[in-house]
């Protein structure tokens, strides 16, 4: 599985169990193919790290960053995520990292499972590669 299809199959069994919540939430499109893109997103506004999905209630708001189990990732690209889940969670929202459909269903329910911003911070402080592998 890669992290488009965990996206894919979050906002397929989203969408079965909950029609009623339909633009509640959405989908992120930071992505960026080459230097040029990354540039001109900048300069629109785009912020790095920016989790790729948000759900918004009248209860609560949560941005869930999503990973694929097994997957490696770069610390510097993970720190920016983290630093955004700061300013997020700052303003009294909640961020997790998922790395299963039924961890983020759980964070649209209000049961928020997942990894938390202080777990995933406690893990890189003692990694001492470029990359770490997400469990």
């Amino acid at each position: 599985m890669n992290e488009e299809k965990l996206q894919s199959d979050i906002a397929a069994k989203f969408s079965q169990q909950y029609p009623n919540k339909r633009g509640q939430l959405f989908h992120i499109a930071n992505e960026r193919n080459n230097k040029v893109q990354v540039y001109k997103a900048l300069s629109i506004g785009i912020v790095p790290g920016v989790a790729d999905f948000l759900f918004f209630s009248k209860d609560f708001n949560v941005a869930t960053e999503l990973k694929v189990k097994g997957s490696r990732h770069k610390v510097e690209h993970l720190k920016k995520q983290l630093e955004w889940g700061k300013v997020w969670e700052r303003e009294g929202n909640v961020w997790r990292l998922c790395t299963t459909t039924e961890q983020a269903i759980s964070c649209y329910n209000g049961n928020f499972k997942g990894i938390t911003i202080e777990e995933l911070e406690n893990t890189l402080k003692s990694v001492k590669t470029k990359t770490i592998k997400i469990n």
